[in-house]
């Protein structure tokens, strides 16, 4: 005799089951084959988001950087009296930039370690002794506690000042930021490159390169071709 006490099956429940079910595999499925596509066009890849970000600038304006505007950027971190640290961080991004030097949608942002000794003025008279006036350039300052805590959570960047006791001279006052970072016009960090040997998320300068003609021939519709260095 049929047991008139066990609960009846609902036929739309199985089928919304299994629809979850199929959905989910075609989620996977299709990252698998994002992952396999960028590994075999050696995609930059998409490391993390930063936030946009308003401050002042050395022209004594308001920057307004990393707001999905289809640029791209190379930002340094440095403080700018230590002039040997300054300019090796400044000379890198140069470096970085150089196969694209025509190319206007690549802009260098140099970012003070001490936005409270370092005023638009300062950093102006920095880019003006060193050669940095073209428009590709912008060093930013701001309110001290706002901008290092934005660039210690956007970009990883610490800032770490130097014990009295290791200290050189009167202008050396932080540890060096050996990294550059690379973002997208999507605000998106594509990546981190240093002067040593590949660690992690870290590639080596020269790395650059590649990854900037990448974003702007696949990504954003450029016509810059990348150079054959042998």
């Amino acid at each position: 005799m049929p047991n008139e006490n066990r609960p009846k099956i609902n036929p739309w429940s199985v089928w919304v089951l299994i629809a979850i079910m199929l959905g989910g595999i075609l989620v996977y499925f299709n990252w698998i084959k994002t992952v396999n596509e960028q590994m075999a066009e050696k995609r930059p890849k998409k490391l993390r988001p930063v936030d946009k970000l308003r401050t002042d600038d050395h022209h004594g304006g308001q920057a307004k950087l990393f707001d999905h505007d289809g640029e791209l950027y190379l930002v340094g971190y440095f403080y700018a009296a230590d002039t040997v640290e300054a300019l090796a961080v400044c000379r890198r991004m140069e470096a970085m930039r150089a196969p694209f030097a025509q190319e206007d949608r690549l802009h260098l942002i140099g970012v003070t370690m001490a936005p409270e000794l370092e005023k638009p003025a300062d950093l102006m008279a920095f880019a003006e002794a060193n050669g940095f006036t073209g428009d590709e350039w912008t060093f930013l300052t701001g309110d001290h506690d706002r901008l290092r805590k934005y660039m210690n959570k956007e970009f990883r960047y610490p800032g770490h000042k130097k014990p009295d006791e290791h200290r050189e001279g009167e202008h050396d006052l932080y540890a060096r930021e050996l990294r550059i970072t690379l973002i997208d016009g999507n605000a998106e960090i594509r990546g981190v490159y240093w002067q040593g040997d590949p660690k992690g998320e870290l590639f080596n300068d020269k790395h650059s390169e590649h990854d900037i003609n990448y974003l702007l021939t696949k990504e954003m519709g450029g016509a810059t071709e990348e150079k054959d260095h042998e």
